[in-house]
């Protein structure tokens, strides 16, 4: 492309010139007829295209219709703007006389050509480009296909026995340490079987709104979470949780929310420590929903909510879970922070809309 653009420019001044030399002949072959019609005498010839000066000697102005004239007369060819000048003399009984003749030359045709060639090669650039854009991606995007179809049957061929698992254990009816651990092991595969499922279905899924009292479904997620703090021998207080808050979201994107908020502060807290949650409604329409640990804080904030980051690489995980949330509060307009310290422990604070009686949109 670069190169046809310096071809063209090339071009059109080769273009200028072979026009200018044109106009040249065409003046020459004008200037005799004025030069035959001032020695005979006769009316001097008029021309639509050609405007034309006389003078004497001496640079007296004899006859004139130029509509434009040159700042000087020390020139044999002169090209001024859109005009051509061409000077010449003649001699009539040895005294000499001085002819000007000027004609418009306008590059617009060629500009316009010009323009037409270039628009039409971006035009071709811009499709092969497309082509080759298209080819190339297109071995990328069949691999995407096949790893989405991998990864769906993978999935479908862990959930299954996931569930009987779950099941079995509980016809057992045996409560003792060792199923105490075997439980808590399901529920963290199954949050993070259900954190991989919301994030390789996110993209060609939508998951339906809907209305949710967010103090019910926050209080029936912590009681499913609570074995696993119990295996840590760590105390849960939700007490302080205000009822009746709705709000407008799908209730998968909200799961994951309060689940990888709650399981990331047992996973980073030690033993025999709490970990507070609240819910509490304000006067402008917002309810703020928090969870404090008293673990081992977080060094780099910016880090916690990127993909595959993990501070702690003993914690095991993907490091998709905050990830995940932050794209969801992206989603839903939920503004998230937190506030932490090293070696005290961290507070996550997620502020919902709540819904009104007209049931505000949710940006979907």
């Amino acid at each position: 492309m670069v190169l046809f653009v310096a071809k063209s420019i090339t071009t059109f001044g080769l273009i200028e010139q072979d026009d200018t030399l044109k106009s040249l002949f065409q003046i020459i072959k004008f200037e005799e007829k004025v030069k035959q019609s001032f020695i005979e005498q006769k009316f001097l010839p008029n021309s639509l295209i050609f405007k034309y000066a006389i003078y004497d000697e001496n640079g007296t102005e004899i006859f004139s219709n130029l509509a434009k004239k040159p700042s000087d007369l020390k020139f044999v060819t002169l090209k001024d703007d859109d005009t051509l000048f061409y000077k010449d003399f003649f001699f009539i009984n040895k005294t000499p006389y001085f002819l000007i003749i000027s004609q418009e030359i306008s590059s617009r045709r060629n500009l316009f050509i010009i323009t037409l060639m270039l628009t039409f090669t971006f035009i071709l650039v811009a499709f092969v480009l497309y082509l080759s854009y298209l080819a190339s991606i297109k071995p990328y995007q069949n691999a995407q296909k096949y790893m989405n179809n991998f990864f769906n049957d993978a999935m479908h061929e862990l959930k299954t026995p996931l569930g009987i698992a779950g099941i079995n254990l509980e016809m057992l009816g045996i409560e003792n340490k060792q199923t105490k651990r075997i439980k808590n092991a399901l529920k963290q595969m199954q949050i993070t079987y259900e954190d991989i499922e919301y994030y390789i279905k996110r993209g060609y899924i939508i998951f339906p709104n809907e209305i949710i009292d967010l103090s019910e479904y926050l209080i029936e997620r912590v009681k499913f979470l609570l074995s696993m703090a119990d295996a840590k021998r760590m105390k849960v207080v939700f007490d302080d949780i205000d009822r009746g808050v709705n709000i407008v979201m799908s209730k998968m994107a909200l799961q994951r929310v309060i689940d990888n908020t709650i399981t990331n502060a047992i996973k980073y807290s030690p033993q025999d420590s709490q970990i507070i949650i609240k819910l509490k409604r304000q006067d402008d329409g917002i309810a703020i929903f928090s969870v404090q640990d008293f673990g081992c804080g977080i060094k780099d904030v910016k880090k916690a909510f990127k993909r595959y980051e993990r501070e702690n690489l003993a914690q095991g995980g993907f490091g998709l879970g905050l990830s995940i949330v932050s794209d969801i509060c992206e989603k839903y307009s939920i503004n998230y922070d937190v506030k932490t310290k090293l070696n005290e422990g961290s507070t996550f604070f997620y502020k919902f809309h709540i819904a009104k009686l007209d049931f505000t949109k949710v940006k979907e």
